[in-house]
């Protein structure tokens, strides 16, 4: 499971940003592999939206996250202007940590 960051700039954050979780949701198909979705108010109209996606891939994992949230934004009354600033994914320290010290396929080792 992949977990990817859909920022998101909004006019306002509703009172119950919360209720967003099940409308993102909603737009998912059981093909796109979301399996949870967490959401972060931010300051002023900033909303980061985390997407825990099943993908053989980290760009396929991105590709889902990105269009399940523009599914979103054009569909739900709530976030028809509410508009993507950016999308990654988000890199768990401890497992980032572990990868610089395995050899990798660019030939580099650290110790």
């Amino acid at each position: 499971m992949r977990l990817v960051h859909v920022r998101i700039r909004l006019p306002c954050i509703p009172e119950e940003p919360e209720s967003l979780r099940e409308a993102f949701l909603s737009y998912a198909t059981p093909e796109d592999g979301v399996g949870h979705i967490s959401i972060h108010p931010g300051d002023g109209g900033d909303l980061t939206v985390g997407f825990f996606v099943t993908a053989a891939t980290l760009p396929e994992a991105e590709t889902v996250a990105y269009t399940v949230a523009l599914k979103a934004l054009s569909g739900e009354p709530a976030l028809r202007q509410a508009y993507v600033t950016s999308y990654s994914a988000a890199l768990v320290p401890a497992l980032f940590d572990r990868m610089l010290h395995e050899p990798g396929d660019d030939g580099r080792w650290t110790e």
